[in-house]
């Protein structure tokens, strides 16, 4: 475990691991990102094999994933290196009991383990406790943005972003 929140329900952190998939599906299609245990499993080994991402899960005492945190570390010409939340989510029966701030915590030792001194994470404009989430945290609003897509025909890619 890399942490834990005591008291009645403990919540502990450790590193996503094989069997975590249907919970980080089922997480991330709660917030309405395309996602089953296929697309999560062949996603999270992809991830495992390199050495620049993590994920991260919340469990409950009886082993009940509640959230998870992908933390990825980004290398720019433009910017000395940083670590960014890819995604950062929370069981809606497990949120306001300390479980996001657990996953930063954790996300904030692995970047500091990787000498990475700046933590960056990315909130849609209508997601306003997410706003909240962060501020509380120490961060702080660096510049508004739009994030522009475009699907490639002809890709091989049997996973577009939806």
């Amino acid at each position: 475990m890399v942490a834990t929140l005591g008291g009645a329900g403990s919540i502990g952190v450790r590193a996503a691991r094989k069997g975590d998939e249907p919970a980080l599906a089922a997480l991330s299609s709660a917030l309405g990102y395309r996602a089953d245990a296929v697309r999560i499993e062949r996603r999270l080994s992809v991830l495992a094999a390199g050495v620049d991402d993590v994920v991260f899960v919340a469990v409950t005492e009886s082993a009940e994933v509640v959230g998870f945190v992908h933390v990825a570390e980004r290398r720019l010409l433009v910017s000395e290196p940083f670590v960014e939340l890819e995604g950062l989510i929370v069981a809606a029966a497990a949120r306001r009991r300390g479980v996001a701030g657990l996953l930063i915590a954790a996300a904030e030792r692995w970047a500091l383990g990787r000498r990475v001194g700046e933590l960056r994470v990315r909130a849609r404009l209508e997601r306003d406790v997410a706003d909240l989430v962060y501020r509380r945290r120490g961060f702080e609003l660096e510049k508004k943005q739009r994030v522009f897509s475009k699907r490639l025909e002809g890709s091989g890619a049997t996973d577009l972003p939806s």
